[in-house]
């Protein structure tokens, strides 16, 4: 069985992968869960290749690809974090963004909505993948 810190990475990484195979086979819920709406002008309908490609297949597999090398028992645990580190930057990138949107964007957010819930999510997911990472001794 995988330590702790393993199987804290492990189940963050599964929800990301099945949120992203969400967005993958039902673009219209990744659209209400991020908010996004199609663009009014009936010129420009359309929008779910955007779901299914960045929301869905980018987050589907390399969420995959990471959880994939942190389950390979050869690998050292130096490798496996080379592999989910970039992934937990994003994700932390991602909170501190909206963060930044809270404080600062104000009226172009029409309301506060989800943001406060999506922050400490955000930044859990981030610090969840990366908790292998805090097994490594200096």
């Amino acid at each position: 069985m995988p330590p702790l810190l393993d199987l804290i990475a492990i189940v963050a990484l599964g929800f990301c992968a099945a949120l992203g195979l969400g967005s993958l086979f039902i673009p219209k819920w990744a659209a209400g869960v991020v908010r996004l709406v199609a663009d009014p002008d009936p010129a420009k309908p359309g929008g779910f290749s955007e779901f299914r490609a960045t929301y869905g297949g980018l987050l589907l597999l390399i969420h995959l690809s990471a959880l994939i090398i942190l389950l390979q028992p050869q690998l050292a645990l130096t490798y496996k974090v080379f592999a989910i580190f970039p992934i937990a930057m994003g994700w932390i990138g991602a909170g501190l963004g909206r963060t930044l949107s809270l404080l600062l964007d104000g009226k172009e957010n029409r309301e506060n909505g989800l943001i406060p819930v999506w922050i400490p999510l955000e930044l859990g997911l981030g610090f969840a993948i990366l908790a292998p990472a805090f097994g490594l001794s200096s």
